[in-house]
């Protein structure tokens, strides 16, 4: 059973070591350390092989968004609160989970479900597949990457636009990023990823697709990426 290589964050003794003692009952993860403050492990997540982050949001020297903004390739991360405020922050910055405190053993299973599958995911996109295999509850749905046009994100759920349709799965975007073949499929705005091999052109704001009519929005915060992928200068 592959272990899942965790560290926890969270500032309040108590919420502490509460979680501390649901996370060692969880056979699947794999416990690193426990630490009272982001400022403590940045080194640590920089320099160490860590699957899941399991952190408070507001934390007295940095608080758990800061953290993850601050991160170059974050890990997947769960956030656990007491603040509802943080909810749209979290959304867009694709947090698997956000779970409010006091948190139960079976609320955080929960989200230790979602954790395992862009696991899961994220091994099987290294390799090289003529269709990816993706789980939805009680379905599986096999899908070609070289026909799927873009992916747009829809609430609690992914749209995937292929050539022959519309699939709609109870996903998030982050897992998905994880999922699709890196080489092809490159985040543009908070809510599109789209197929390389489908764009036809670009300009300042907006992809538009090879044979089809969309146009799909292109982030600020994503420009510079995409455009050095399609190697064009700003």
């Amino acid at each position: 059973m592959h272990k899942i290589k965790t560290i926890l964050i969270e500032d309040e003794p108590l919420p502490r070591e509460r979680l501390e003692k649901i996370v060692k009952k969880i056979d699947v993860l794999q416990l690193l350390g426990v630490f009272e403050n982001p400022m403590e492990v940045m080194e640590m997540v920089e320099s160490t092989e860590i699957d899941l982050i399991l952190s408070d949001i507001q934390m007295p020297e940095m608080n758990g968004i800061s953290f993850l903004r601050s991160l170059e390739n974050p890990p997947f991360i769960i956030f656990i609160t007491g603040h509802s405020e943080y909810a749209t922050d979290c959304f867009e910055l694709d947090v698997l989970d956000y779970i409010m405190k006091p948190v139960t053993e079976q609320r955080l299973y929960k989200g230790i479900e979602k954790v395992k599958r862009a696991l899961e995911y994220k091994r099987n996109s290294q390799v090289k597949l003529d269709y990816i295999k993706i789980k939805d509850r009680n379905r599986t749905a096999f899908l070609k990457p070289s026909e799927i046009l873009y992916v747009r994100g829809w609430g609690d759920y992914v749209k995937i636009f292929t050539i022959d349709g519309v699939t709609t799965l109870t996903y998030t975007m982050k897992e998905m990023e994880q999922m699709l073949p890196w080489k092809y499929f490159i985040r543009i705005q908070r809510s599109y990823i789209v197929n390389t091999e489908h764009i036809s052109s670009v300009d300042a704001t907006k992809v538009f697709l090879k044979k089809y009519s969309e146009t799909l929005p292109i982030g600020l915060q994503y420009r510079k990426e995409f455009y050095k992928r399609m190697g064009i200068a700003e």
